[in-house]
Formats: structure tokens, C-alpha cells, sequence
């Protein structure tokens, strides 16, 4: 469990509260200010999983009902079975009611894994009829519905003409001559739940009632007229029987309750957790977080972390990596430099990932799950125990180093200062010692130059800096892994206008080996930003190549969408031709019917008949060819796999591959399979695994066919036999035949019967008959055509 103080310095909670205004109900922002880091890494994994789920499923932008009251102290109640109020039942009403909503919403199909979050919904305790009956008989918190029973119903029609009745009685009393001279007003009001008149305090006498009331000056008194006093007694019978009837009616709802009191407690609870999970989703999309990898063995690969509680638009990204090559980073730099945030991010980022929490990261950010996280940031000052900042300081690094290990991430602000300066070093460099040879994961800020030449000396101890830029004398906040840093202290003087012999003087007072290695450290530092410019001219290089290769890219794909286009205007064309041919071979076709079907066919007519045929047998249509272009480059032939498309030189057409068998080739292309060498394959336009096509188009040519004198259509429907006898028949004449013979079979007749009465119709039929024996009897029919 990471211990409150590291908490409370890495302001976990003040993130919570930025967490909390994205959850819906009441019950589920309490949750989240209460969140706490996992105790363990497969919780830690878990939480991250169910929010992971959470993103996905908000990308489809699905809203979910998750508006819910506390009903622990309700469900306790009703276990007991203590009648519930309207609005208890109301708020039971409502759980149902979200409970119903969000199962189904999470049982939906998606096409992601959400079933972390289905495991949740199966704990949804749904009792429709339960919620239906409840929102009918409860209209609010004070109000029941007339028809919540017959009963009440009827009691409550009871009421309405009693109050009719004694309101009826009252006017016609007040409208009175008699009477009415002795009311102060004629209005009818209530005292005590009674009907009664106000009259004038001399006129009492005058007046026969029950007074149950006066004014507060005394000059008024409200009676209840004698005349209805029955009928307000009946009314306060029939009030009372309405409330016992309400009574019955929510203690009923009670004992419906009551079996299922923990089960509807137990789905309350569900949906202020679901609802705490989508509040870190929701938080997640707001602040572009992204999904940590979390792992268990220290190793941070932090990239541009963003501390949440800065603002967006100034905060400087942190990059941050520990735990594969070092166990310890030093960070130096001048103050207000920003080593404290980065500290801070790097504590809360590991916080927030084993919260189940998103990070403010780029993809791919590694953290780590720690047992505990130890701080010592800011003032330790005690007043109360009478420690100074450098005892505070101590006493908080004494407790750290008792108990830190491995699993441990210790994070320690400006470590041994507060004190004089040569024991605060000694200090400092027997603090970070221990810490690394404890095996726990430690980044610590320093001022000190003699912890900057241990981390050169020490293995697994990495150097870092803060960067600051000597011409605006201004930090940048950028962190710089691997390069100690400076404090500047003199450069800044100077830049700042204090005096030169100053200057000079403090030059004098630093030892000659400090500044061989200030200046070592400088050259360092300005190599590296040389490097960095060069690297980013490279990188803008990059960028602009590839830009360049997505604009032609585009272009290529804009000429072959040209090309695709003239091509298919190219088919259409031939569309048309083949269109226009089959037109003209429809018409020589009937001309050759009509030919045929006249009597007392002479020679001319037989010989324009043959013409006719011979017409029909030469239309041939010439459709476009599709070139295939192929790029004249050769296959690899350890690149070629099964699948692919690749032009055969040897075919000429596009071919698939089938199988590689040694050097030689199995391809295919349509229904045509064969083998080639692997040498005879190129590269062409064709797509990978698109549909290969030849590349040229063979003529189509429209001929007719050899006639048979015999047609089967055993186990065909009657339409579709007489269609096809039909054709046949038109054929047969064509080719000059005179008898033919339909195969229909026996089974029912059906068949045979619809083949005869269309043979009956036919002008071109001279006669038909059954087949004899030996020419299949009744399973065929024996046509004479004219």
C-alpha cells in the first residue's frame, strides 16, 4: 500500500477531484475521492484492463444511464421489513430502473472486448415488473396514484363527493341572508382537517356549531356548522381509511422488496463502480491520456508525460527512463528549473497507471507497479517538533532508507542540502549509495558537483539535467537525460550586470579542477545541442520526404483511378457493340422463324433460310483489350509467396500463385493451371492478392449450336419444361428437324399433361403421340413437327 504522505506530496488526491466532476452520481464522485493505487500488480492490471474496455466502448459513442441514489440505508430497511415512504420506494424505482438500462446497454454488440465490464453488469439485479409497478402507484414523493388499488381508488371517489356534498352545503349556508350577515367573509376554510365559516365574535349566538378556532386578534371564530358535522365525520372516516390503504399499499411494496434488499444494494454499489470507471475514461479522453504498459520489475520508459495539474498550454513534457540500464538518475540544474515537477510526474504517473487510470503520456509509456513510493519534496520544517528544514530532512530520509528495497521507487527533492556544504556532499553521495545498492529505482535532485562525478563513476547511476538557456537566462524545463548539469551561478551574475572583478574574483575562488570540469561539462552540453539541431534538420528532412512520397502516392492513385475510369468507358462501349450484335442475331433469328413457318417453302426461300443461318454464324464481336503493365523488374524468387500476382512473360496474362516448388512455379489463371519458372515471373500493377485477370479478352462470338432431336426435363417444373421445350421446338425447325422426342418420365403425369396441352397449342406441331416399346412408352412423347 503506498503510504498517504507520498500521497499527499504527489497531490494524488487533487487529481481524483479532477476525476470525480466527470462521474455521474453522487455515490460514484465519493468513490473516486476515495480511490486509492492497487496493493497489487494483478489488481493493478485488472483496473487498467476494465478501463481500457471503458475507451473502446466510447468510441462508439454510446450514452449510458447511470443516474443512481444511495440506497444502502433504504435496503437495509426493507431487509427488516420496515415499511418504506413513496420516496424510498422512488429511489428503489430508479436503481431498477438504471440497472435494467446498463445491462442491456453493456450486453450489446459492439465487435470489442468488454467483458471485464460484462463480469461487472452480471451483478445488475433487474426486476421490471417490480420497477413498472412502483412507477405506476408512486407519482412523488407525497403522491400515490388513485389507481394503485381499486380499493383506493374507490375510497378516494368517496371522498371527492363528501367534499362535494359539504362544499355544496356551505355555499347555499353562506349564501344565507340569514347567516350570511353574521360571517366575517364567505369563504369556506379548513381547521383540523373540519370544514368551517368564519363568523364575527358578537355574533357566536347566532350561530350553532362547534368552534375550533379563532383569529389571532380574536375577532373572528371558525365553526363548524351543526349541519355538517356528519359529513365531516364521514369525510375524517374516509381520510383515514385512504391512509390506511396507502399504508397497506407501500407495506406491500416493502415485503416485494424485502427478499431482494441486498441483491438491489449489492447492483447500486455496480453501478457507482462502472460509473467511477467510465469517470476515469471520460477524464481520459478529455486530458488525451493513453494506455500505460504496466510491469512489475521498475523499468520506466516515460515519454512526454504531462504533469495534470499544470496548465496544458505551458506545461514542458517530461521523458523519463529508469530501471533497464541504471537504478538511479541524478538531476542537476539551476533552481526553478523544473526538477521538482519532474519529480512529481514521474511519482504521479506511477500512481495514476496503478489506479487503473490513463496517463498524460504518448503511446507506449512504460511504468511500473511499485509496493511504495517514498518522497521527500519541499519543506520538512516541524515547528511543533522543533526540527529545523535540515532535521526534517533527515528524519524523513532516516525513515525512507529503514524500509526501502527492491519494488521500491524513491524520489528525493535537493538531497543533504540545508546544511554546510562539504558534509551535505558527503551525505548526499552515502544516501544515493545505499538507496542503490537497496535495489530500489531512485531519481534525486542535487546541487551538489560531487554527487554529478559519482554518477559519472558509479554503474547503474545515470546523470541528467535541467536546461537552461544562457542568452534569455531562462530555464527551459526540458529534461536531459544522460548530461549532468550546471547551476550557472557566475554565468547568471555576470549576464546580470554584477561587476567584473566580482566576477573575476569568484572565477579565482573556484578551484581550477571544478572549472576544467564546469567547462567540460559545457562543451558536453553544447555538442549535444548541435547534435539536437542536426538531428531535428533530419528529422524536418524526413518529414518533408514524406510528404513527398504521400503526394505521389496520391497522384498515382489519382492517374489509376483515370485509368480505371477510361477503361470502363472502354467496356461499356463494347457493351453497346455486343448489345447491338445480339440484337442483330435476335432478328435474323425470327426472320428464319417466319421463313421456315411459311407453307409451301420453295428453293429461294430455303436458300434466303441457309443465308439467314449462315449470317448468324459469322457475328463476331471484337471487345477492348486491358493491357497488363508490368514493371520489366524480375521477381525475387525467394520474395514470391503463395497468393500473390505476378505477370507471366511466358503466358502472357496475369497468374495467382498456387505453390512454390522449388524453382518452379505452380500458377493459375481462371480455370488454366500450370507451372513456369521463377524467372519468368514480373512484377505488375496489379495489387497484391488481387483477382487476376488475362490481358487480352478473347473474341465473342455469337454461333449457333448443333440441334439434338431429343430434350430431357425429368425434374423440371412445368414452366420451366415448357419453356425449355419451346426453345427446343424453335430449334429443331431451325435445323430442319421433323420428329423429336421429349423425355418427361412417368411419376405423377403432371408433367407429361402440361408438356401435352402446350404441344396442342403449338401451329408448328403436326401431331404427337407416346412413345411405343422400345422408345421409352409413357415416359416420352413422340413429336411431328410441320
Amino acid at each position: 500500500m503506498i503510504n498517504s504522505k507520498t500521497l499527499e506530496k504527489l497531490q494524488y488526491a487533487d487529481v481524483l477531484r479532477q476525476i470525480s466532476a466527470f462521474a455521474v452520481s453522487a455515490v460514484a464522485k465519493k468513490k473516486v475521492l476515495n480511490l486509492s493505487p492497487a496493493d497489487t500488480f494483478p489488481s493493478a492490471q485488472a483496473l487498467l484492463e476494465e478501463s481500457r474496455q471503458a475507451f473502446d466502448l466510447f468510441r462508439f459513442e454510446t450514452s449510458f444511464d447511470l443516474s443512481v441514489d444511495d440506497v444502502s440505508e433504504v435496503c437495509a430497511l426493507a431487509k427488516i421489513g420496515s415499511c418504506l415512504s413513496m420516496g424510498q420506494l422512488l429511489k428503489i424505482m430508479r436503481t431498477l430502473k438504471t440497472a435494467r438500462s446498463l445491462q442491456g446497454a453493456l450486453f450489446a454488440d459492439y465487435g470489442v472486448d468488454i467483458s471485464a465490464l460484462q463480469s461487472r453488469a452480471y451483478a445488475l439485479y433487474c426486476d421490471r415488473q417490480l420497477e413498472e409497478d412502483i412507477d405506476f402507484a408512486i407519482i412523488s414523493e407525497e403522491e400515490m396514484n388513485d389507481k394503485a388499488s381499486d380499493d383506493l381508488f374507490a375510497i378516494r371517489k368517496k371522498i371527492k363527493g363528501i367534499n362535494a356534498d359539504i362544499k355544496q352545503k356551505l355555499q347555499s349556508y353562506t349564501k344565507n341572508s340569514e347567516v350570511s350577515k353574521y360571517l366575517q367573509d364567505s369563504i369556506v376554510t379548513l381547521r383540523g382537517d373540519r370544514y368551517v365559516i368564519p363568523v364575527k365574535q358578537e355574533y357566536r349566538s347566532f350561530v350553532s356549531g362547534i368552534v375550533h378556532d379563532q383569529s389571532s386578534t380574536g375577532a373572528t371564530l371558525f365553526i363548524e356548522p351543526m349541519a355538517i358535522v356528519q359529513l365531516n365525520n364521514a369525510l375524517r372516516e374516509a381520510t383515514l381509511e385512504e391512509k390506511a390503504e396507502i399504508q397497506r399499499i407501500l407495506q406491500a411494496f416493502t415485503d416485494r422488496i424485502s427478499p431482494v434488499a441486498e441483491r438491489i444494494a449489492l447492483s447500486e454499489n455496480t453501478i457507482s463502480d462502472i460509473d467511477v470507471i467510465f469517470s476515469k475514461t471520460k477524464y481520459a479522453i478529455e486530458n488525451k491520456c493513453t494506455l500505460p504498459l504496466l510491469n512489475n520489475q521498475g523499468r520506466l520508459n516515460i515519454k512526454k508525460a504531462r504533469h495534470p495539474l499544470l496548465d496544458k498550454r505551458k506545461v514542458v513534457p517530461v521523458s523519463v527512463t529508469l530501471g533497464q540500464d541504471y537504478d538511479v538518475i541524478v538531476i542537476t540544474g539551476p533552481n526553478t528549473g523544473g526538477k521538482t515537477v519532474t519529480l512529481k510526474t514521474i511519482g504521479l504517473m506511477c500512481l495514476l497507471a496503478m489506479s487503473g487510470i490513463f496517463v498524460p503520456c504518448e503511446e507506449e509509456s512504460a511504468l511500473s507497479f511499485f509496493e511504495d513510493i517514498f518522497c521527500d519534496i519541499g519543506d520538512e520544517q516541524s515547528i511543533e517538533q522543533n526540527l529545523s528544514t535540515f532535521s526534517g530532512h533527515m528524519t524523513n530520509l532516516r525513515d525512507i532508507l529503514a524500509v526501502c528495497g527492491k519494488n521500491h521507487l524513491v524520489l528525493i527533492d535537493e538531497v543533504g542540502a540545508g546544511t554546510e556544504p562539504n558534509e551535505g556532499t558527503a551525505l548526499a553521495v552515502a544516501i544515493t549509495d545505499f538507496l542503490r545498492k537497496s535495489g530500489a529505482k531512485c531519481v534525486i535532485t542535487t546541487h551538489y558537483g560531487k554527487l554529478k562525478e559519482y554518477s559519472l563513476s558509479t554503474p547503474r547511476v545515470e546523470n541528467a539535467s535541467m536546461e537552461f538557456d544562457l542568452k534569455t537566462l531562462a530555464p527551459t524545463y526540458r529534461l536531459i537525460m544522460g548530461v549532468p548539469g550546471s547551476s550557472n551561478a557566475i554565468a547568471i551574475a555576470q549576464k546580470l550586470g554584477m561587476r567584473e572583478d566580482v566576477i573575476d574574483l569568484a572565477r579565482q575562488n573556484v578551484s581550477e579542477e571544478k572549472q576544467s570540469f564546469e567547462q567540460a561539462l559545457a562543451n558536453a552540453d553544447a555538442i549535444r545541442k548541435q547534435y539536437e539541431q542536426k538531428l531535428e534538420e533530419v528529422s524536418q528532412e524526413k518529414q518533408l520526404l514524406q510528404e513527398q512520397r504521400l503526394k505521389a502516392e496520391k497522384l498515382n492513385g489519382s492517374l489509376q483511378k483515370e485509368r480505371d475510369k477510361l477503361l470502363d468507358g472502354s467496356r461499356k462501349e463494347a457493351q453497346k457493340i455486343v448489345d447491338k450484335a445480339a440484337e442483330q442475331a435476335e432478328e435474323i433469328v425470327r426472320e428464319l422463324k417466319e421463313l421456315l413457318r411459311r407453307e409451301g417453302l420453295s428453293d429461294k426461300d430455303l436458300f434466303a433460310a441457309r443465308s439467314k443461318a449462315k449470317q448468324l454464324k459469322q457475328i463476331t464481336i471484337e471487345t477492348p483489350q486491358e493491357e497488363v503493365i508490368f514493371t520489366g523488374d524480375k521477381v525475387d524468387a525467394a520474395k514470391i509467396r503463395v497468393g500473390d500476382v505476378y505477370y507471366s512473360k511466358k503466358m502472357g496474362v496475369q497468374v495467382k500463385v498456387c505453390e512454390i516448388k522449388g524453382k518452379r512455379i505452380a500458377v493459375k489463371c481462371g480455370a488454366i493451371s500450370a507451372e513456369v519458372e521463377a524467372d519468368d515471373l514480373y512484377y505488375c500493377v496489379a495489387e497484391r492478392n488481387s483477382p487476376v485477370q488475362p490481358n487480352r479478352r478473347p473474341k465473342t462470338q455469337i454461333n449457333t449450336r448443333s440441334v439434338s432431336n431429343e430434350i430431357n426435363v425429368i425434374g423440371q417444373t412445368v414452366d420451366e419444361a415448357v419453356a425449355n421445350v419451346d426453345s427446343f421446338i424453335d430449334n429443331a425447325l431451325l435445323g430442319g428437324i421433323k420428329q423429336v422426342w421429349i423425355i418427361h418420365g412417368m411419376g405423377t403425369g403432371r408433367l407429361r399433361s402440361g408438356i401435352h396441352a402446350y404441344l396442342k397449342n403449338n401451329k408448328n406441331v403436326e401431331e404427337f403421340r407416346l412413345g411405343k416399346f422400345g422408345e421409352g412408352e409413357s415416359g416420352v412423347t413422340v413429336v411431328s413437327l410441320k
